[in-house]
């Protein structure tokens, strides 16, 4: 498989926000790009501002370099983000990502929040994250790097229900039709393609085996 970032639609790190990731996913084959929050006048929070998109290295998931402090604790981009939300994965060589200097979490006192401000709005002209997986693009994403999306599977069967990702499936699938796409599902946890129902049927049936055994 290509090498690829994941880009975490419309997350709010809540797996039950599902229906906005899906419903933000429609807007971006709507207009054939991942744009920037500059770009569709929104303000931003981060270390990503405005002008930049984040994104998770997906070969970097792993990467938790702060297992000492329970507030970070697994708390990648990928942790947080795209195990909370459907992904698009952006192919690695279309896109120019700048690897920001990693930073200690940082706290909400004024100065941390500065910090933070200055990086996010170029002002020290130095991209910095507290995410060790994350990743910047500056400017937009546009669709001829899109590989395929992923569905947190396991999360939705257990965090909503066996259904929502029925339904999850079948939309997308539909949206991918009705706007012209090639976009290959895939299941997050294991990067397995989801290329009909049986394979739906087969997460679900896997989730909820894990589900019972762990009580």
């Amino acid at each position: 498989m290509v090498d690829f970032y994941l880009h975490s639609v419309g997350a709010t790190g809540n797996i039950k926000d599902i229906n906005e990731s899906l419903r933000d996913f429609e807007g971006i084959l709507q207009t054939g790009a991942i744009l920037n929050r500059r770009y569709r006048n929104l303000v931003g929070f981060g270390f990503n501002g405005t002008r930049y998109i984040s994104l998770s290295d997906y070969d970097k998931r792993f990467d938790n370099v702060y297992k000492n402090d329970e507030y970070y604790f697994d708390n990648t981009a990928y942790a947080m983000y795209s195990t909370k939300a459907l992904s698009i994965m952006i192919d690695k060589a279309k896109v120019k990502a700048i690897v920001p200097t990693l930073v200690s979490p940082l706290d909400l006192s004024p100065i941390s929040m500065l910090r933070m401000y200055g990086a996010a709005h170029d002002l020290i002209n130095k991209r910095m994250s507290d995410l060790p997986d994350e990743v910047q693009v500056k400017g937009n994403i546009y669709d001829d790097s899109f590989l395929g999306v992923t569905i947190p599977s396991e999360e939705i069967v257990i965090g909503i229900s066996p259904n929502k990702l029925r339904s999850i499936y079948i939309k997308l699938k539909e949206l991918i039709q009705k706007y012209d796409y090639q976009l290959r599902l895939y299941n997050l946890s294991d990067m397995k393609p989801m290329d009909n129902e049986e394979d739906v049927e087969e997460i679900i049936k896997r989730s909820l085996y894990k589900l019972v055994n762990k009580k």
